[in-house]
């Protein structure tokens, strides 16, 4: 297997890997995280991307508090440069206009009031959305929002962006259309 992969395996091929295979793979699903692997990994086999993603939502909510902070901060933070960043997590991300600048900087102090009042990073499924127009969001969470109900929102918006981006990542053929 590649270094680092750019496609899914088939779910059949995912179930035979390997921990350090199956790890490549959660990586490009979730970002980095071996706690979560290991437990896919535990679970195997599945039958379709949708089981493996569905049961790594179960097995993460079966986590303990602790755990479940280590996954939800293996995210990037929006509006984070380049460099710590996934592929993925840049092009989901995508670009702010002339007003890029400002727009970091905005994200930057949003990040750290997040991050100061509940401990972990905030996430969300960007789906397409500028930066910007996510700024509204964030803050709304930070003036609103509780610790256990925004960890559980956080973790919950990771596995929406799994579901997603393994459905840009199955190669599309027969036998792949049907698992997803």
């Amino acid at each position: 297997m590649p270094a680092q992969l750019t496609t899914l395996p088939s779910i059949c091929d995912t179930n035979r890997l390997a921990l350090d295979g199956l790890a490549k793979v959660i990586s490009l699903l979730f970002e980095p995280t071996a706690l979560l692997t290991r437990r896919i990994y535990d679970a195997r086999p599945y039958e379709s991307y949708d089981q493996l993603l569905d049961k790594a939502s179960e097995l993460i909510r079966e986590l303990s508090p602790l755990e479940q902070l280590e996954v939800v901060n293996a995210h990037p933070r929006i509006g984070e440069r380049a460099g710590g960043l996934s592929a993925l997590s840049r092009a989901e991300q995508g670009q702010v206009a002339a007003n890029e600048d400002a727009v970091l900087a905005r994200w930057a102090q949003l990040n750290k009031q997040y991050e100061d009042k509940y401990g972990f990073r905030f996430v969300i499924f960007v789906n397409g959305r500028s930066k910007e127009s996510l700024l509204p969001i964030i803050e709304q969470r930070i003036a609103s929002g509780n610790k256990q109900e925004e960890l559980a929102t956080g973790l919950a918006e990771m596995v929406a962006i799994a579901h997603d981006r393994a459905r840009k990542l199955l190669p599309v053929h027969p036998a792949s259309a049907a698992q997803l």
